[in-house]
């Protein structure tokens, strides 16, 4: 439990910081044009989850002699990436917003796009986390009581959907409400 947990958090920080340096510099560079900021944040998504796959893959080859097929990685990145560079640049407009409702909206349409990834036949982490699970029979980490809850048996199609759902919905809450608390400080310092 303690290497998943430690590992979730390493690939979240990454994911989250290269998405976060790929909104804020569009946005500094280009000055707000909507195109900018999301193109800034699926380009940071792209580069952090294809070196992730690449780094998983190359990691179970290695150590394994095979790697599981359909693991996420730079397109969910890149829609994920999209998808908060585009809440950040709607919240960034809205001056009669507080910051809770515009990380509220960031995270609705996170978790509207994590829905919109699985339905569509991409896997997010729990997704990933499940195939690597049936990829490999000695593998004793099992997602079944996830699927327990949403009355299926074993992580099925609901609990994929709404782990997605959990999942891309607080990385695109965290990710704006990190870089809008972030530029309100620095205004707060300037005067």
């Amino acid at each position: 439990m303690i290497v998943l947990v430690a590992l979730t958090l390493l690939v979240a920080l990454l994911g989250s910081a290269m998405v976060s340096v790929g909104i804020a510099a569009a946005h500094v560079w280009k000055r707000g044009p909507w195109w900018a900021t999301i193109a800034g944040g699926a380009a940071g998504g792209l580069l952090v989850g294809a070196f992730v796959r690449l780094l998983g893959i190359d990691a179970f080859n290695l150590l394994f002699g095979r790697a599981p097929s359909g693991m996420t990685g730079g397109l969910e990145g890149a829609a994920l990436g999209a998808v908060a560079g585009f809440a950040f640049w709607v919240a960034s407009r809205r001056t009669d917003a507080r910051l809770r409702g515009k990380v509220a909206f960031a995270g609705a349409l996170g978790a509207a796009a994590g829905l919109l990834i699985v339905v569509l036949g991409g896997h997010l982490l729990g997704g990933s986390l499940n195939l690597l699970a049936h990829e490999y029979d000695q593998s004793r980490l099992r997602l079944g009581q996830i699927g327990l809850l949403f009355g299926e048996r074993g992580f099925g199609p609901v609990s994929e959907l709404i782990t997605g759902a959990l999942e891309a919905g607080l990385f695109a809450a965290c990710v704006v409400g990190a870089i809008l608390y972030a530029q309100r400080r620095l205004l707060e310092r300037r005067g």
